[in-house]
């Protein structure tokens, strides 16, 4: 395979699962708003955060309130981990494979594309915005599914598992750790709502029912970090994240020295016990596994990637 194709299908995988990520958040911050009392709520600069866009933010106009950053994250252009940044570089990559691709999700990935560009002209309104993400949430967990069930699973798709993977496994991280951020930082009179606000980070994963199906307890920070973090049955979790990445690079060329940079990741994540982990603690385990995650990637590029390969 050509290093140029690796690469394409690997980014279009990470396109695809940060626009699907992406929505999940704002739903997530949107429905807080909704729920959870003021002083309980992760304002909305927070979101901005999450996806490491506060610079990008601060050189647009308008001030950091709902309806702007809403608009920032879903529509504009210039912020490279908006809604519609994402699928436009989904889509050029998938355009440039598409001989390689199944021809339904070419389709899938147009239309959704289309339907985000025809909106991205106007702010997103309230009233519209549950059904508006969710559509780009299902139609990105199509796309994955026909992937998944229609591509051979040969050296092409566990460029496109690795991507996915590893995208999945950097949001994670990302809302972990703006969640203990807000805990840290919550007023005494914040602290009796810290549940729901776990609560939110589970659903912003789609993990509250595997969490409660799986720990068989109340909502508890100690808990979420543990199950988000380190368990091996939960798709969006941190450590099975890790072990996609590794199943794939076991079955691609030249994998020893990647493996043995992630395998010793996975040692560290493993010899950790997360749910003992909390404030400065936290922070700095996170922080460590991204930059853990970052040179994963690196080495992802270095050894299948780079056009000198």
């Amino acid at each position: 395979m050509l290093s140029r194709v690796a690469e394409r299908l690997y980014w279009l995988a990470r396109y695809l699962e940060r626009a699907e990520d992406t929505a999940r958040l704002i739903l997530v911050w949107h429905q807080s708003s909704l729920d959870m009392p003021r002083k309980a709520q992760p304002g909305w600069d927070r979101l901005l955060e999450v996806l490491g866009a506060q610079s990008t933010f601060a050189q647009t106009p308008g001030v950091a309130n709902e309806k702007n950053i809403v608009s920032f994250a879903f529509s504009e252009r210039g912020n490279p981990s908006s809604i519609i940044s994402a699928l436009t570089a989904a889509r050029e990559n998938m355009r440039t494979t598409r001989e390689i691709m199944p021809s339904e999700t070419w389709v899938q990935v147009n239309s959704l594309y289309l339907s985000v560009a025809r909106r991205s002209n106007k702010p997103l309104a309230k009233g519209s915005r549950h059904a508006v993400l969710n559509g780009v949430i299902n139609t990105c967990q199509q796309i994955s599914g026909n992937l998944s069930g229609t591509m051979n699973h040969d050296a092409a798709y566990q460029f496109v598992r690795m991507g996915s993977a590893l995208e999945r496994a950097d949001m994670t991280t990302r809302i972990i750790d703006v969640a203990s951020a807000d805990l840290t930082s919550m007023s005494d009179e914040g602290l009796p709502y810290q549940n729901m606000l776990w609560i939110s980070v589970l659903r912003s994963l789609s993990a509250y029912q595997s969490y409660r199906l799986g720990v068989r307890a109340r909502v508890n920070p100690p808990d979420v970090v543990e199950f988000l973090l380190a368990s091996n049955e939960f798709p969006r979790a941190l450590g099975y994240c890790l072990r996609e990445v590794e199943s794939s690079m076991k079955l691609l060329p030249r994998s020893g020295r990647a493996l043995k940079l992630l395998r010793s990741v996975l040692a560290e994540l493993d010899a950790t016990d997360c749910s003992e982990l909390a404030g400065d603690d936290l922070h700095q385990f996170i922080d460590d596994m991204q930059l853990h995650l970052q040179a994963i990637g690196g080495i992802i590029t270095e050894t299948w990637l780079s056009p000198d390969q």
